[in-house]
């Protein structure tokens, strides 16, 4: 009998270990007019704020939805009770193999806090890719209006938060992602200012000494700069020169045999 107990523990322990927890941003708390983190893309926030889905490849992407107490939607006045969604098909357009959890589970999301939808599976269906998909999420609100309770249904994106949620599914050949991550060689990447115009400048926290490579991808994967670069132990900088790219969203990656570190910038001339 304490065997089995003890592997029944062992299991749980393990389950809950391997399980992916949903992140919430509690930055949003920041900001009256922002409602869902990471944002949706507009032309003011040209950013595709979710992680790119890779074919074959595990997938993990915390969605924060910040419920106020009260809110005016169309010109009327509601003192929320919650924000809720069903906890399967609301949200539209995902790739085949990706589906949703909320914390809480039951997707119901009260006044005055921060509910949380993780996006989590792994896409498998090659023909899907490359895509830009652009996803929906079907919610209520319920609250009292002018005293009675009324549940009125909501979009993300939508009147509450304008624009749209891309997501990009990329075939494995097309995921700029090395297969290690050089977390134990690149420390810190990232390039100033983003979106950009002209030009940015890079800059890498390095924990070796070695020559690199900088690399620019398109959102299908296809490489449209290259340069070698030498870096040096600790900090280092130098400036990426947009030429005659269209605006859009870009990977850029530095590198070596061993794999790559890959960050997202978009140019907006």
């Amino acid at each position: 009998m304490k065997k089995t107990l003890l592997l029944l523990c062992a299991l749980s322990w393990a389950a809950l270990s391997s399980a992916q927890i949903c992140v919430r941003d509690s930055s949003v708390l920041l900001v009256d007019t922002v409602f869902i983190s990471p944002r949706p893309y507009t032309a003011a926030n040209p950013v595709y704020g979710l992680a790119l889905a890779c074919i074959d490849k595990p997938y993990a992407q915390s969605v924060t939805i910040k419920v106020p107490p009260t809110f005016t939607y169309q010109g009327i006045p509601i003192t929320i009770t919650n924000a809720n969604l069903a906890t399967t098909g609301a949200v539209t357009g995902l790739p085949t193999g990706i589906g949703y959890v909320c914390d809480p589970p039951n997707c119901i999301f009260n006044a005055n806090t921060l509910g949380c939808i993780l996006l989590t599976g792994t896409p498998t269906v090659a023909s899907q890719a490359p895509d830009t998909v652009d996803l929906k999420i079907k919610a209520s609100i319920v609250g009292l209006v002018f005293g009675t309770t009324q549940t009125i249904p909501i979009d993300f994106p939508g009147l509450i938060a304008p624009g749209n949620y891309y997501l990009i599914l990329q075939t494995v050949a097309g995921c700029v992602s090395g297969v290690n991550d050089l977390g134990n060689q690149i420390m810190a990447i990232k390039n100033t200012p983003n979106p950009f115009g002209e030009q940015t400048v890079i800059s890498v926290a390095s924990l070796v000494s070695g020559r690199f490579n900088f690399e620019v991808f398109d959102l299908l994967g296809q490489r449209v700069y290259a340069e070698p670069v030498n870096l040096v132990e600790g900090a280092n900088q130098f400036t990426f020169e947009a030429n005659d790219l269209p605006n859009g969203a870009y990977f850029f990656s530095i590198g070596n045999a061993e794999g790559k570190v890959t960050r997202r910038m978009v140019i907006a001339k």
